[in-house]
Order: structure tokens, then sequence, then C-alpha cells
């Protein structure tokens, strides 16, 4: 995706940066962070978060990280990897958090020309979110 797209050899795993993503809106309003087109076929790998500062989870008022595939028309809603901050699920500053793919095959599965977005998605009355990348790992289908 992104930066070599003609370059990539089948069964190789590649790595994608999402972000930064700025500190949330106030209050953490949703919103799509960063976009990235597949010029190839992918399954996604894994995914993981990368805060700049630490976020502690809160159950109220939190927000819900998500990949998502837009698909090739932009209108796509689903979900490859989504990690609810909640209370005990917590942000450390520079180390890498994991966020767990769907439990779905297909939904690993990204077409030739679909757009990826990496969302903070607003819980409640939402939260103040740390800059942070989001890294997906994928591989050419």
């Amino acid at each position: 995706m992104g930066r070599h797209p003609q370059s990539c050899i089948p069964g190789m795993t590649y790595s994608l940066r999402l972000g930064p993503a700025a500190a949330a809106a106030p209050l953490g309003a949703t919103r799509n962070v960063d976009r990235a087109y597949a010029h190839q076929a992918l399954r996604i790998k894994g995914v993981k978060v990368i805060a700049e500062a630490a976020v502690a989870g809160a159950d109220t008022n939190s927000a819900t990280l998500v990949l998502r595939n837009l698909g090739t028309d932009g209108t796509g809603t689903t979900d490859i990897a989504t990690l609810a901050l909640t209370a005990g699920v917590d942000l450390e500053a520079d180390i890498p958090k994991t966020i767990t793919l769907s439990g779905t095959a297909a939904n690993l599965l990204v077409a030739k020309g679909s757009v990826l977005t990496f969302r903070q998605v607003k819980v409640g009355n939402g939260m103040n979110l740390a800059d942070m990348h989001c890294e997906v790992e994928y591989e050419l289908q």
C-alpha cells in the first residue's frame, strides 16, 4: 500500500503507517484520522497503535480505535480491528499496543482499490487522546 505497490512480493509481510493522529478534538469527537489506498488486494495480519503519551482507559466516556475498510466506493463499514479504551485498557507512551483483529476472516481481506481509515470513535462524551500512529501489517493476496 502507499509507497511500494508494484515492488511487493506475495507472501511477504509489509507494514503501513497511518497517522500521526493529532490529539483528539475536545472530548474526543469521532473522526477519521488518516486514510490509505490499497493498490493491490491484501490480507491484514496485524494492527498496532503507538501513542506519544499515556492514555488511561475509562468506561463511561472513552474512545474506541478502529481500522475500517471503506471499500472502493468510500461507503464500507467493515471494521478490520478495534480496541475499546475502557477501564484497564490503557496506552503507554511509545509502546505498541495490539488492536484486536476481527474474528471474521473475510473482514481481514482488502480488495484492490479499497481505502482503509484509522478512526477514533467517541463513546459517551469521549475522551482526550494523545497523538498516535496506527501500524498495519499486511501481505499481498
